[in-house]
């Protein structure tokens, strides 16, 4: 054979190692479910960004024009640089310690984007990232919502829980572009990290429980919604335990998910490690040390007895001992708890630390004793109206899936029904929190139109018979029955992803920073004018005084020097300022404010 034909037979057998016919195979369900996700992720991110079409492109709201700051900060000056930050410009004249009082997780995560798309030659400022971030965040957690549904249940719940998601204005309302929040990344790592808590308890896997920590751990440095999931896993745990479900999956994934989510948490100097002490966390610590203690004592069976024989006689004082100091220390805590918990955010006892915010939500009641808390808007308890108006019909659907997934009992059913149990009441007690009811309606919902079109959808694929006796009929269903009830769903779904598009065109306007019209078609420009008058007018040293509502805005809009601002963490100098706002005496107003 002449050299030219050995290389001949060497380059054709080379080729056919790169260019050769795949051996795995796409089933047609496979793509019809890419297709169909795909379609949903671009509708979700263009409902989301369409704000931006019909207004200018500035930030919603007041906390976003904070993080956009963080987020320049941070592309300036590196991610270290973050955590030496002691901004001088807000709370005049004491200042604001950065790293102690923000999260991370947004302007991380945003300048994470802007340096990777940067980096892959596509030009964008920070501003840019920072408007379309929620919207795409959003748009993601309605992909992450399919594989929560879909571990749920099946495919069919996940493409229904992505589809219900993307349009629903419970979700909407802050994921749309501009509103670039704690929230757009939090609710994304609450549903993640709960898709990966429940394929861990089910599989066994040790990668799916480090996801959920990794998730958990994400959600805890972004966000203060984290306390609702981590005492959510918590609660979980504690009732599996007390009704003789434990088993060790739920050992092993509840330690690895919780000690990762809680230490990373922990790491940033917002949280840090002496927020272990706070009751939102010691609650998940304690269920851990239930679960690990009675793994132990499932293992020292064949030595109970012995045990039991040698204690015995000693068994008074032991118990004594034991009850004493718990009983004591559970006193105190209450007391404690009774003198402190209710007025103060942070407490000089660190064992009875408690957020007021995480607290209120428990006690609404105790918000009428948190005067600068109870006055903004979104704190407020939820009226009825507010639920059908950010959930639409889905508000009679969702309890349908929670009674599905009640009687189908499955470990993973009963933390699903869980999430929604606990969100519905949190929603109720703060209208903010819709927000995280949002993704539990998703996926209930879905659940509830799976268990209802199931049986009709056998009838179609005449697939099995009905038995009479189950169905409590005197005759078969039929296909007539089950067009009748796909037509009807159907046309609930329908009015639902209607409402949710008309939500965002009607609801979710231009930005309060951004020009609007008044009724003759006459444009006004206050806030702009205002902003533009503090930044190129005022001297650079101006202190600007106003109710702390408005300090984001003059901070990060104005470039301007402010006393008070959002954060609302020094409650005595926004009473001050208050006070001299307020004061009918102007003489009075000067001395304060000097």
């Amino acid at each position: 054979m002449s050299g030219y034909d050995r290389f001949k037979r060497s380059s054709g057998r080379f080729l056919k190692q790169i260019f050769h016919r795949p051996k795995a195979k796409i089933s047609r369900g496979s793509l019809i479910i890419i297709f169909s996700l795909t379609i949903i992720f671009f509708a979700a991110l263009m409902l989301r960004l369409f704000p931006l079409l019909n207004s200018q492109p500035v930030l919603r709201a007041f906390d976003p024009w904070y993080q956009l700051k963080v987020t320049e900060y941070v592309v300036d000056n590196g991610y270290g640089a973050f955590f030496t930050w002691f901004d001088q410009t807000t709370w005049v004249p004491f200042g604001r310690d950065i790293t102690t009082t923000s999260y991370v997780g947004v302007p991380f995560t945003s300048a994470f984007f802007y340096f990777l798309l940067n980096g892959l030659g596509i030009s964008v400022d920070v501003l840019t990232v920072s408007l379309v971030m929620p919207a795409f965040m959003g748009a993601l957690t309605v992909i992450a919502v399919f594989f929560l549904g879909r571990e749920l249940m099946n495919n069919t719940v996940g493409l229904l829980s992505a589809l219900i998601l993307a349009f629903l204005p419970a979700f909407i309302q802050r994921t749309v572009a501009g509103f670039y929040d704690n929230e757009c990344v939090g609710v994304f790592a609450i549903v993640l990290s709960t898709f990966f808590y429940i394929r861990s308890i089910k599989r066994g896997s040790l990668p799916s429980a480090i996801g959920a920590g990794l998730a958990l751990g994400y959600l805890m440095v972004s966000w203060g919604g984290g306390d609702f999931l981590v005492d959510l896993f918590a609660l979980y745990g504690f009732l599996m335990l007390i009704s003789g479900r434990y088993s060790r999956r739920l050992l092993s994934s509840y330690l690895i998910t919780v000690a990762l989510g809680i230490f990373i948490g922990a790491l940033i100097p917002r949280n840090g490690f002496a927020n272990l002490a706070s009751f939102s966390l010691l609650a998940p610590i304690g269920v851990g040390v239930l679960l690990a203690g009675y793994e132990v004592w499932l293992r020292i069976e064949s030595y109970r007895e012995t045990t039991a024989t040698f204690l015995a006689p000693h068994m008074k004082p032991i118990l004594l001992g034991l009850i004493t100091p718990i009983a004591g220390a559970a006193a105190y805590l209450a007391y404690a708890g009774t003198l402190e918990l209710a007025i103060r955010p942070y407490t000089s006892n660190p064992i009875v630390t408690l957020g007021s915010k995480f607290l209120s939500v428990i006690n609404p009641f105790i918000r009428l004793d948190q005067r600068i808390f109870a006055s903004v808007a979104e704190h407020l308890p939820s009226p009825w109206g507010s639920f059908y108006h950010t959930l639409n019909v889905l508000i009679f659907i969702f309890p349908l899936g929670m009674y599905f997934l009640f009687k189908r009992g499955r470990d993973e059913d009963l933390l699903m029904f869980l999430f929604g149990l606990t969100a519905v009441y949190f929603a109720a007690s703060m209208i903010r929190l819709s927000l995280i009811l949002a993704p539990g309606v998703a996926v209930l919902s879905a659940a509830a139109v799976n268990g209802m079109l199931s049986p009709f959808a056998k009838v179609v694929t005449q697939k099995s018979l009905f038995e009479r006796r189950r169905f409590r009929m005197s005759s078969s269903l039929t296909s007539e029955h089950a067009i009748v009830a796909f037509a009807f769903v159907g046309l609930l779904l329908s009015v639902n992803l209607y409402l949710g598009a008309y939500y965002v065109q009607n609801y979710v306007g231009a930005p309060e920073f951004a020009q609007d019209s008044l009724s003759d078609g006459a444009r006004f420009t206050d806030w702009q004018t205002s902003m533009t008058y503090v930044r190129d007018v005022l001297p650079d040293d101006a202190i600007v005084a106003s109710w702390w509502d408005y300090g984001y805005w003059i901070n990060g809009a104005g470039e301007a020097e402010t006393i008070v601002d959002n954060a609302t963490w020094n409650r005595t100098q926004i009473a001050l300022m208050g006070y001299a706002l307020m004061a009918l005496n102007l003489t009075e107003s000067l001395k304060t404010f000097k």
